[in-house]
């Protein structure tokens, strides 16, 4: 049977590290040899990955340029069994690109920036050598072609997770009612959105809770805001998290307000909790979620808008649970980690 091997830059939570866990675990399911190098430090969703029979190495690397953990990486990669590697994002390749150039022949990119993306020289070098680049959405294969990779190196492979079961020590929480986000807070706006929706709704529904989880570099930005509005109270910051479910099941309404493309990963997280999700309505995501039956939708900015969707959900609870069945059910039936290790097999096979 032919060996696997996995790159990623982090464990650290993330949607790129749920994937990696998913896909690894059918992987390993199914009695593939699967090696798992990881540029950064141990953490939690290492110890899950390991515990799949996975073989788990970490460097810990301290930059780009860190030569103790690229001299480790280029000798993990000569020692490992690989049929097949895949990298997963653009610092992964990068390090490739230094330790091993010859090894970006053989393997599969993922983890492209949903926008913003304009490859400098160097990486126009790397994202040339490699053999295949998977684009989570057809929107997303569109938009790399805009700058200039050929459509012949893109494929199309959606994502595809399962939920984890978190830690016993990790009680169900009882701060109910509450609307659920998660970061990461990367993007100057993202999740303002969220935040002066609960001034709005405060007029109606005076009770509710906002709680995000999370970290980022917008993070601060994100605090200095909430300090502006008349709910400052009820909005809660929790940090960074391992395990996202108990905040998941135990939401009242679940909401991804990116202002650009991407969380697609929350969004399949809340689908598969079985919870009702608002999500705003950016390039790629109709391509997970339908209006009104898995998901109720939003466009970007429209705070207003959002709260409006958002009290509709709270004074229909059948509703709600109709459009929570339907995305349930909709991502065990085409987004589950099943779907996507399966997807990702065939892949490997026409390139065997």
């Amino acid at each position: 049977m032919p060996a696997f091997t996995f790159l990623i830059d982090s464990t650290e939570y993330s949607g790129h590290s749920r994937q990696l866990l998913a896909c690894v675990t059918e992987l390993r399911s199914m009695n593939y040899t699967v090696a798992v190098g990881v540029l950064g430090r141990e953490s939690p969703w290492s110890s899950l990955l390991a515990n799949t029979g996975a073989m788990v190495s970490h460097f810990d690397s301290k930059g780009l340029w860190d030569i103790k953990a690229l001299f480790q990486l280029r000798k993990w990669l000569q020692q490992i069994p690989s049929d097949f590697l895949h990298v997963i994002s653009l610092k992964a390749l990068d390090s490739l690109g230094i330790a091993s150039p010859s090894f970006l022949a053989k393997s599969f990119l993922s983890g492209l920036p949903k926008t913003g993306f304009r490859p400098n020289a160097w990486r126009k070098i790397l994202l040339a050598k490699v053999r295949k680049i998977f684009c989570l959405t057809l929107a997303s294969k569109n938009r790399l072609q805009t700058l200039g990779i050929p459509a012949s190196k893109l494929m199309h492979l959606p994502p595809g997770i399962s939920l984890q079961a978190a830690p016993k020590s990790l009680a169900p929480l009882s701060e109910t009612p509450y609307l659920f986000s998660s970061g990461p807070f990367h993007h100057d706006f993202n999740h303002r959105d969220a935040l002066w929706s609960m001034d709005i709704l405060h007029y109606v529904k005076p009770e509710i809770k906002l709680c995000l989880n999370g970290s980022g570099a917008n993070l601060q930005s994100l605090h200095s805001f909430r300090t502006a509005l008349m709910t400052k109270d009820k909005i809660h910051f929790r940090g960074q998290v391992d395990y996202q479910e108990p905040w998941l099941e135990n939401a009242s309404i679940i909401f991804v307000t990116n202002l650009t493309p991407g969380g697609y990963y929350s969004t399949l997280e809340a689908m598969l909790s079985g919870r009702p999700l608002v999500v705003s309505k950016t390039e790629g995501m109709a391509e997970l979620v339908e209006d009104g039956k898995t998901a109720v939708l939003y466009a970007p900015g429209e705070c207003a808008e959002l709260a409006k969707r958002i009290r509709l959900l709270l004074d229909d609870p059948a509703r709600g649970s109709e459009i929570a069945h339907n995305a349930r059910e909709s991502a065990e039936n085409r987004f589950s980690a099943k779907h996507h290790a399966a997807k990702l097999l065939q892949y490997y096979d026409d390139y065997k």
